[in-house]
């Protein structure tokens, strides 16, 4: 058998227009969409892979949500600084929280309860909210201020909530 015969065939991609038909409605137009597929395009044996669809993950990635469309955010707030008080005294998992937290603030609690389990449980009872303060500086956006007692200290707190997916999450978490 010849050498040419056995080496197996080269793999090429070609981008392609956009297989749809164009949708009514500025959000759904695609400038490259709109220019009619040119026949000469087309080769037989490429492989049709269009890996121009970032506009996808704005219809179907995370969505932003109002204000008004949202838990009551001071009671939503208090129940969950709370709970982030068990996690950061290591007597509850992050995993509970981890819908309602974002991945940078996960990690970092994560990281001060594996701390807190380490050197062992504080006796001062459970974590209390003594005074909170929220304020909304954009329509879906919720900042919270709030003085907590933990670990037998009284501490600031203070934590962004943004609306997504018709739910908060904690964007920003710092704890004095």
């Amino acid at each position: 058998m010849n050498e040419a015969a056995r080496t197996p065939g080269v793999l090429h991609l070609r981008l392609v227009d956009v297989p749809e038909p164009p949708a009514e409605g500025a959000d759904w137009t695609h400038p490259e969409a709109a220019a009619p597929p040119h026949g000469d395009d087309y080769v037989q044996g490429t492989l049709a892979v269009d890996f121009r669809h970032e506009a996808y993950d704005s219809y179907f990635g995370p969505q932003a949500t109002t204000t008004d469309d949202l838990p009551e955010a001071r009671a939503w707030a208090d129940r969950m600084i709370r709970a982030l008080l068990e996690i950061c005294a290591g007597t509850r998992p992050v995993d509970q929280l981890s819908r309602w937290l974002a991945p940078e603030v996960r990690d970092r609690v994560a990281r001060r309860s594996t701390l807190a389990r380490r050197r062992g449980h504080c006796r001062s009872g459970p974590p209390v909210v003594r005074a909170l303060l929220t304020c909304h500086p954009a329509d879906g956006v919720c900042e919270v201020a709030a003085v907590v007692h933990l670990d037998g200290r009284v501490r600031a707190l203070a934590l962004r909530m943004s609306g997504v997916d018709r739910r908060w999450v904690i964007t920003a978490l710092e704890l004095g």
